[in-house]
């Protein structure tokens, strides 16, 4: 197995005991643990992995566990999976990550069994979600090689006009419409309106 092959764990925590307790768990399972004490460390560092997840305290000075959140949801088109390790006091506002696109939160003082199931999952995600990175890497490549105005046209047939209503939209003949769809259909290797739809408007897995 090659060393991208390898699942990690991201383990992100100002407390070294805690730390020090998900890595034991963690490496125990054959899975790479990466440490961290702060969040900021954690992004100056972090490139995507084919299968990975971060687990991350959620009050840390700095950067907290739920604003490292929003950044990985800012910054990367597919996030990884993140899980937040919580106070008993604090998971109403785990709950509440969750519903902002967190994979899943943990109690202190961690179960270890139960920790080790949700880990599992989110790497069963993050392979999937992997996938789809590679596939808006292929999208974006392809996209790139169209002209502004084919950008133009592309987009409008995603939203569902017709040419008639492009032509019009974007002030130009119906047969210049027709004429960038067959060049956009060439360069984007698709056969048809169906597949354009299929492979360029890819929904992002669920979480």
């Amino acid at each position: 197995m090659t060393r991208t092959a390898i699942a990690t764990a991201y383990l992100i925590d100002d407390d070294s005991i805690t730390l020090e307790l998900m890595s034991g768990i963690v490496e125990s399972t054959g899975v790479e643990p990466v440490c961290f004490s702060s969040a900021e460390a954690f992004l100056d560092a972090y490139s995507p992995r084919p299968c990975e997840c971060v687990i991350t305290d959620m009050r840390m000075p700095g950067v907290s566990g739920l604003q490292l959140h929003k950044v990985l949801q800012q910054r990367y088109a597919v996030p990884p999976p993140l899980i937040i390790v919580t106070g008993y006091a604090e998971v109403s506002a785990a709950v509440e990550a969750m519903k902002q696109g967190a994979f899943d939160f943990v109690e202190k003082p961690i179960n270890g069994h139960q920790f080790l199931e949700k880990l599992q999952a989110a790497l069963s995600l993050s392979r999937q979600l992997h996938q789809q990175r590679l596939h808006l890497a292929t999208r974006e490549a392809r996209i790139a090689l169209l002209t502004p105005k084919e950008q133009e046209v592309l987009q409008a047939v995603l939203d569902g006009l017709p040419s008639k209503d492009i032509a019009g939209k974007l002030n130009l003949s119906v047969r210049t419409v027709e004429n960038h769809r067959a060049r956009i259909m060439e360069k984007l290797r698709v056969n048809s309106a169906m597949e354009l739809m299929r492979d360029f408007m890819m929904p992002v897995a669920s979480r």
